[in-house]
This record gives C-alpha cells, sequence and structure tokens, in this order.
C-alpha cells in the first residue's frame, strides 16, 4: 500500500471518529488485508461503498495489476468514492459505478476472485446469488457488519455455512463481525 493512500486511510479514521460514520475501520481493515495478501486476488467487486475507505484499503492492498470494482447506489457518495480513490492515487486501480447492486452486478464483464459485500443488509445472500456465476473457484467473498445486523443476514450466514458451496469463518470484533468465505465451486 502507498503512503499516500495510507495517509488517506488515517485521515478518513479520524473524520469519521468525529463524524461516527460507519467505516471498515482499522481492526477489520488488518484482516482484510491479511486475506489479501494470502489470497493475492486480481479482480475486487465492492458493494456498498460510502465514502470509499475499504476501497481505499482494497484496491492499496491488491497485487500491481489488481482492479477493484466498486458499486455504490448513491450517485453522490459514488462521487465521493471517486474522489477519495483519486485522492489516494488509487484512481486507475479501479471504477466506480453507480446504481443498485442488483441490476449493476449482471451487467458486469469479467470474473472476480474478490467480493467485499457491505450494502443493504436484507439483500446479501440475493448479491451472493448474483455474484456466484461471475465467482473464480477460490474466489474470497467478506460480508461486513454480521454481527450487528445478524438478524438481517441470518439467511446469508446460513446459505454460507451450511450450504456447502463455501468454507467460512466468522471474524468478531468488539460489537461487530465480518463473515469470510471461499467459494469452493
Amino acid at each position: 500500500m502507498t503512503k499516500k493512500a495510507r495517509r488517506m486511510l488515517a485521515l478518513m479514521d479520524r473524520a469519521t471518529t468525529v463524524w461516527t460514520i460507519p467505516i471498515v475501520g482499522r481492526d477489520k481493515g488488518r484482516v482484510i488485508r491479511r486475506l489479501l495478501d494470502r489470497h493475492r486476488p486480481t479482480r475486487g467487486i465492492e458493494l456498498g461503498s460510502l465514502l470509499g475507505y475499504s476501497a481505499i484499503l482494497i484496491a492499496g492492498s491488491m497485487p500491481p495489476r489488481g482492479r477493484l470494482t466498486c458499486v455504490e447506489a448513491n450517485p453522490f457518495l459514488a462521487w465521493m468514492v471517486r474522489a477519495n480513490a483519486a485522492e489516494a492515487g488509487l484512481a486507475r486501480r479501479g471504477k466506480v459505478v453507480a446504481g443498485d447492486a442488483l441490476r449493476v452486478i449482471p451487467l458486469l464483464p469479467g470474473r472476480f476472485d474478490f467480493a467485499f459485500i457491505d450494502a443493504e443488509k436484507e439483500d446479501y445472500l440475493d448479491y451472493l446469488r448474483q455474484l456466484e456465476p461471475k465467482l473464480v473457484p477460490g474466489a474470497v467473498i467478506v460480508a461486513d457488519n454480521t454481527g450487528i445486523a445478524r438478524r438481517e443476514v441470518a439467511p446469508y450466514l446460513d446459505y454460507v455455512r451450511n450450504g456447502g458451496r463455501y468454507e467460512s469463518r466468522a471474524y468478531d470484533f468488539k460489537d461487530d463481525a465480518m463473515e469470510v468465505s471461499v467459494f469452493r465451486r
């Protein structure tokens, strides 16, 4: 990760603490960086970008040829993600698409080996089902907020834990959790 990207993440950490805006943050960020270092994905997708903190974290931690596609429903927030990624020196590492993820995913070209899901919680399972035809075997899927939104994401958690297509593990944090799943087939 570049020095510029690290500075941008530190600035966003401070700003979001003052304004209590929900972002991935340092603890979850460490886990995501370790996953990216271990699996070395080259094509990632992020569903729900808010201000671009996780986009900067993911794009900045991917291998040099890695590319990230961010899908954000709110056009203004999509603009913010583009601006923040550019400020972090990562504009060329990915693209930002404004639109409803359930409508955008089928239109995206290519396949993905990393997915970060942090959009409408009750739609997590629908997002995953839309993504499955585009996932390569061994793809890593990270679902955020599976602790605080346990009820809303229960169908998703049941599917990745018991459906037989994923090897899945929960990572617990103070008041929240992330589910990390590896796509088998």
